[in-house]
C-alpha cells in the first residue's frame, strides 16, 4: 500500500494523518509505503523528458507495483497541494505499464484543511483525479476541516470520529485488494513496470 502526502511540512497534520494510516495499516497487515512532502519534492513534470530522478523513479516502481494507494492532501485555494498534483502527473509515465496508471485499484482520498468548503471541494478534486487515473476511488472519502484537529502523545486523532473515517477508508481500500484477487483479476497480480517514453520498459 503506497500512501502520496502532498505537504512539505513535517509536522503538518497531513502527514501525522498519513503516518497514522501507515500504522494502521501495518496492523492490518499490510506493507505501507508513505512518501510525505520531501520525497514528493519533484521536478515539475515534463512529458517525453529523457530521464527522470531517482526520486520520481522509486514513487512511480512503487505505485506501479502497489495494491491500493492513500491520497491526502492539504487544501491551497479550495484544491490540492500543487506538490501532490505534480507527483500524481508523473504517473502518465505509467501508461503503457501492464496495469496504466492507477487502473485496477482503490484509492483512499483524505483533504485536510481549514474550512469546510476547501476540504470538501479538496476531495472531490481528489475523486476526480483518480477516476482520471482509471482508479476506484472508495464509497467513503474524508474531508477533515478544522484546526481543532489534535493528536495524542502516540500521534494518534484525538477525535473519535476522525479515527472512524479514516479506518473505513483504510478498510475499504483493503477489501477491494481481497475482492480483486479473489475474482481472479489480472491486474491484481504482480506485475513488471513499464516506464518512460512509450516502448521503452523498465522492472519494479
Amino acid at each position: 500500500m503506497v500512501l502520496l502526502s502532498g505537504s512539505l511540512s513535517e509536522s503538518s497534520r497531513t502527514n501525522r494523518f498519513a503516518e497514522w494510516c501507515a500504522r494502521v495499516l501495518t496492523v492490518r497487515g499490510a506493507l505501507p509505503e508513505l512518501f510525505t512532502g520531501r520525497l514528493l519534492e519533484l521536478p515539475l513534470y515534463r512529458p517525453g523528458a529523457a530521464e527522470r530522478s531517482p526520486a520520481a523513479q522509486r514513487l512511480l516502481s512503487s505505485i506501479a507495483a502497489a495494491d491500493g494507494v492513500i491520497l491526502l492532501s492539504p487544501t491551497y485555494h479550495g484544491t490540492v497541494s500543487g506538490l501532490l498534483k505534480n507527483a500524481l502527473d508523473y504517473l502518465n509515465e505509467l501508461a503503457s505499464s501492464p496495469r496504466p496508471y492507477l487502473a485496477d485499484r482503490a484509492v483512499g482520498c483524505v483533504a485536510v484543511g481549514a474550512g469546510d468548503m476547501g476540504a470538501v471541494t479538496t476531495l472531490g478534486t481528489l475523486r476526480a483525479i483518480c477516476h482520471a487515473l482509471r482508479a476506484w476511488p472508495t464509497p467513503l472519502g474524508a474531508a477533515i476541516a478544522g484546526s481543532a484537529v489534535e493528536f495524542d502523545s502516540d500521534g494518534d486523532p484525538t477525535q473519535p470520529e476522525v479515527r472512524e473515517r479514516l479506518r473505513t477508508i483504510i478498510g475499504q481500500v483493503l477489501a477491494f485488494t481481497q475482492l480483486s484477487r479473489a475474482a481472479g483479476n489480472p491486474s491484481a497480480q504482480p506485475a513488471t513496470v513499464a516506464m518512460g517514453t512509450p516502448g521503452s520498459r523498465g522492472h519494479g
